[in-house]
């Protein structure tokens, strides 16, 4: 829970913003207070997606489903403007902390509580898919353990199911992917039509989590869980045998064969009533959240703060004098942690896909990731007379050290740069400097961590388009974590490629193998976000081919969403 901060909204309709309770690939959940000073939970859309009037129409008819779904098991929808510039939805406010948080926190859960939590997920989806809705994001970070029992959230990706008889899949119908790879089902990792019974194997892999920690297809990449989830059988040992069978037939791969929830109430059957439902811990956490609801509205009690007096300010330290970085681990001028030395990543090729064939996951090509420098956000401090000349020797020294770490260090300041979302392809093809068509090809993942993009196009067919641009974002903690991620991940792929310095943007980079697939590969990595761009030989010789990479790369930087 944080402040939204100076620039951010006052008031959303009738709603005053009081904080920030989370981000996602779709948008923001901010925590306000009504008139009547009940608290509320409102979801955001990220503008990008305001753009599009088909999201815009699909969100009506999500909130119009949402408002018939019983608040006993959910967050009772309160009020929305799906018309407004940034369209929002409004919710009764749920205290209590996330199943994912409690077994991150406090450890997996022991067979009489995951008996209570699948009775209570089973009767949510029993309210959910009464109101004509499929939720299609059913995850440990979307169910919540209050007081009164389970409750399920975030129905802003669910779609009705009037209207789908004719196979559209909405969201997933140009190869798009949307949900949480390691919950999903397997007629969703492969964007086939949804039925409620989707959400029954996303229950049974939240289960298995529930008492293991983790979902039974987490695997070493997104299309590895994917291929997993469509194809391989997972253990089932660690499920205690009360269980066993009932989430056995919950992961079943036909949807045919899956119970409906009415009926997995029936295979479960009564649940003990008990005075505390959980763990310690949840008591713990609820506490916690509830002190900081107090801090955020105590901060302003009578709603017109008066402001603090200024600190005096820190003298400014003085700026150490560069020296000669270790062989073994040369400092970067961006004043971050030293780089190691990455082991050479396995090379990897071929073309981003929404989910794996029948026979085998495809391979993608290099994904650029990192982590950040220091705290904060978005802005960055001007480098003047000598600081900077420091930087630029340390630098150099990098690139001449001969540590075969294929990429550059940007000379800037400690600053952590923070995105909040990838763009839409339609934002793409408008800003970026491509013909960037609609293809077939394209890809969207949103997980808890953050989220993927891919968009092809160019002068290809939709099925074998000639430009590619992804995006790969990290998401989950602070700025300083959710770069560290990225920079862990950029690194491992950079290792052995040829530095791309002096670009004048981005914090590290470098060109990817080329050869028959592309002319020029540029990956370049800014804070938690990644981009990556590969131009096919037409219609680019490789001099203008690199030029071009290098606009297309400044443009997908800043054509991502910034915190």
């Amino acid at each position: 829970m944080e402040h939204v901060g100076p620039a951010g909204p006052t008031h959303v309709g009738p709603f005053k913003v009081a904080g920030v309770l989370g981000r996602g690939g779709m948008g923001r959940v901010l925590l306000c207070a009504g008139p009547d000073g009940r608290l509320v939970a409102v979801k955001q859309v990220l503008a990008h997606f305001a753009d599009d009037e088909g999201f815009r129409a699909r969100f009506r008819r999500e909130v119009a489903a949402s408002r018939k779904v019983s608040g006993a098991y959910t967050a009772a929808v309160m009020d929305a403007d799906p018309d407004a510039p940034t369209p929002w939805l409004a919710s009764v406010f749920v205290a209590g902390p996330s199943l994912g948080a409690v077994v991150k926190s406090d450890g997996v859960l022991d067979g009489s509580v995951v008996h209570r939590l699948a009775a209570g997920l089973a009767s949510a989806l029993v309210e959910i898919h009464r109101a004509g809705l499929i939720h299609r994001d059913l995850k440990p970070d979307n169910v919540l353990l209050t007081e009164d029992g389970v409750r399920v959230i975030d129905l802003g990706i669910a779609r009705a199911t009037e209207g789908e008889s004719d196979g559209d899949t909405g969201l997933t119908r140009t190869g798009w992917v949307i949900g949480s790879p390691a919950f999903m089902s397997p007629e969703q990792a492969e964007s086939k039509p949804l039925t409620p019974a989707s959400d029954v194997f996303s229950l049974g892999s939240v289960l298995v989590m529930a008492v293991t920690g983790s979902s039974p297809f987490a695997g070493t990449s997104t299309l590895r869980t994917l291929y997993d989830v469509v194809h391989s059988a997972p253990d089932l040992s660690a499920v205690p045998a009360g269980l066993r069978g009932i989430v056995e037939r919950c992961l079943a791969k036909d949807p045919a064969a899956r119970p409906t929830p009415a009926q997995l109430l029936e295979l479960l059957g009564p649940v003990a009533p008990a005075g505390r439902q959980w763990p310690p811990a949840v008591y713990r956490m609820l506490a916690a959240q509830r002190a900081d609801i107090d801090r955020l509205f105590s901060d302003d009690p009578a709603g017109e703060a008066e402001p603090a007096a200024p600190e005096p300010a820190a003298p400014e330290p003085a700026a150490p004098e560069p020296t000669a970085p270790e062989p073994t681990a040369p400092e970067p001028a961006d004043g971050t942690e030293p780089m190691p030395v990455p082991a050479r990543a396995p090379e990897v090729e071929g073309d981003p896909v929404a989910a794996p064939t029948r026979d085998a996951p495809e391979p993608v090509p290099p994904r650029p990731a990192g982590p950040p420098t220091g705290p904060g956000g978005a802005s960055r401090s001007p480098w003047r007379g000598p600081r900077r000349l420091a930087a630029l020797v340390v630098a150099g020294v990098l690139l001449v050290a001969g540590t075969g770490v294929a990429l550059y260090v940007r000379d800037r300041v400690t600053s952590a740069i923070a995105y909040a979302a990838v763009p839409s392809c339609q934002v793409a093809r408008r800003d970026l400097p491509l013909e960037l068509e609609p293809s077939t090809k394209d890809t969207w993942f949103e997980t808890a961590e953050g989220a993927q993009s891919s968009c092809n196009g160019g002068s290809g067919t939709a099925a074998s388009p000639t430009v590619l641009v992804r995006w790969d974002l990290s998401l989950g903690g602070d700025a300083d974590a959710n770069a560290a991620t990225q920079k862990q991940r950029f690194l491992s792929e950079a290792a052995g490629q040829r530095p791309a310095p002096r670009l004048g943007f981005g914090t590290e980079a470098y060109w990817g193998p080329a050869g028959a697939e592309w002319t020029c590969v540029l990956a370049v990595r800014e804070g938690n976000l990644s981009a990556w761009v590969g131009l096919r030989a037409k219609p680019y010789s490789k001099g203008a081919c690199e030029a071009k990479a290098k606009d297309v790369a400044r443009a997908a930087l800043k054509a991502a969403e910034r915190r």
